[in-house]
């Protein structure tokens, strides 16, 4: 009995002492070679003793391990014979704590057991085996998946079934070293960049110091435009949205709209645009403010090519024509363009297209001149896409609007109007 007090507290001593700090790499194989002390059924009718043992396993993931133990010992009997105990044993081991200096575990298993008597009987039973232990890491290079461990067991062997009359009960405390290798290496904690993310979950491994990075080490960017938060100047870029190098939204008539929101995308430089980035109207009379010499138009009401009220009778000022002819001057195409513009915005309103003259030559002549020069800017109209009713008619010098004795009463005088008549 001295020499199992012995080994008890020397188990007792050397799970004191160590100071390792892991356990066992999953998927190694371990030999353990143990010394036993045992504590017999009484009907053994044999003194207490110290056995040997060797176990043979593997660690087969961070929860279990199973191994094949055999197991030798002798004992002296009272009637001054011996007894030799030897067997083997396959069992699992359900550990705790695997990645812990200190592993307990419990385990559980079935053997054969071969009991010699001298002088006497043999006797041969199949036992359960039962207990804990624990596992305490000695040190060994976890980098290349091998361990050195402590390993002390507690437990007891119940013959099952076979020779033996009685159920015998053996009790048992064990001492060894576990030694395992071939197991996968400890993974290594790196963390190069020192962004925080260790380099086998960083996805961006050379983000600068001091960068703010998201759990897989790239750095954040919060409205996913793909330009980080540190460099991005417009952080809070709409989802999907096209940005330029500094995370800005593209806004290629620079409008100040961006491509991605923009539904007029060509607007002209300068041009005041909405939110929707197309020319702002401010009045609503599809005159755009830029364009508009009219800004605050009544909702509804007509409107010309330059956002005013929209004329009964409008003066082409600027409309000319070569001498004594209905051959249209090259300065009259931006007023008759003009003219177009209106008209298309009131394809309903039908118009007359009046040729005036000054009371200079005769009067059949002035009104033969009137006339052609009225067909002259209603082909012009037509031709640019007008589709309002059109019609043309000469007036000669019966309708003078100033002075025929002056220069300038006649130049007023020779005129083209376009009358609504609706």
């Amino acid at each position: 009995m001295k020499r199992i007090a012995t080994l008890v507290l020397s188990v007792c001593a050397a799970m004191t002492a160590s100071t390792a700090s892991a356990g066992a790499p999953e998927g190694s194989w371990y030999v353990a070679p143990e010394v036993y002390g045992l504590w017999l059924d009484d009907n053994r009718q044999a003194d207490d003793d110290v056995g040997i043992g060797f176990a043979f396993g593997r660690t087969v993931n961070a929860n279990w391990d199973v191994e094949l133990g055999v197991y030798g010992s002798q004992h002296d009997r009272v009637d001054n014979g011996t007894l030799d105990i030897n067997g083997f044993a396959l069992s699992g081991k359900r550990v705790f704590y695997r990645d812990g200096k200190v592993n307990p575990f419990i385990s559980l298993g079935l053997g054969f057991f071969d009991s010699r008597i001298d002088p006497g009987a043999n006797a041969k039973d199949f036992s359960a085996l039962y207990g804990v232990g624990l596992l305490i890491d000695l040190g060994g290079d976890h980098d290349d998946g091998s361990a050195m461990q402590l390993r002390g067991d507690l437990g007891a062997r119940r013959a099952l079934w076979g020779d033996s009359d009685d159920q015998l009960v053996d009790y048992y405390a064990g001492l060894g070293i576990q030694y395992n290798w071939g197991g996968t290496p400890a993974r290594k904690v790196v963390d190069s960049d020192g962004d925080g993310v260790n380099d086998d979950l960083d996805r961006c491994p050379g983000t600068p110091a001091g960068t703010a990075v998201d759990s897989s080490g790239c750095p954040l960017d919060d409205d996913g435009d793909g330009v980080a938060n540190a460099d991005d100047k417009c952080p809070g870029t709409p989802a999907g949205a096209k940005v330029d190098a500094v995370g800005c939204e593209l806004d290629s008539d620079g409008d100040g709209v961006g491509d991605g929101r923009d539904q007029c995308p060509n607007t002209p430089a300068g041009t005041p645009v909405d939110e929707k980035g197309c020319p702002r109207d401010g009045d609503g009379d599809g005159i755009v403010d830029g364009v508009d010499q009219c800004p605050n138009s009544p909702k509804g009401e007509r409107v010309d090519n330059t956002g005013c009220p929209f004329k009964q009778e409008l003066l082409l000022q600027g409309v000319k024509f070569a001498t004594n002819s209905a051959d249209l001057l090259p300065e009259s195409i931006p007023v008759l363009d003009g003219a177009v513009a209106t008209l298309k915005r009131y394809p309903e309103v039908n118009i007359e297209v009046a040729g005036h003259t000054d009371d200079r030559g005769a009067d059949a002549h002035n009104m033969q001149l009137s006339e052609r020069r009225a067909e002259s800017v209603l082909k012009y109209l037509k031709d640019n896409g007008v589709t309002n009713l059109l019609t043309s008619r000469g007036y000669g010098e019966t309708e003078p609007i100033a002075s025929n004795a002056t220069d300038e009463g006649r130049r007023q005088n020779r005129r083209v109007v376009l009358r609504a008549l609706n």
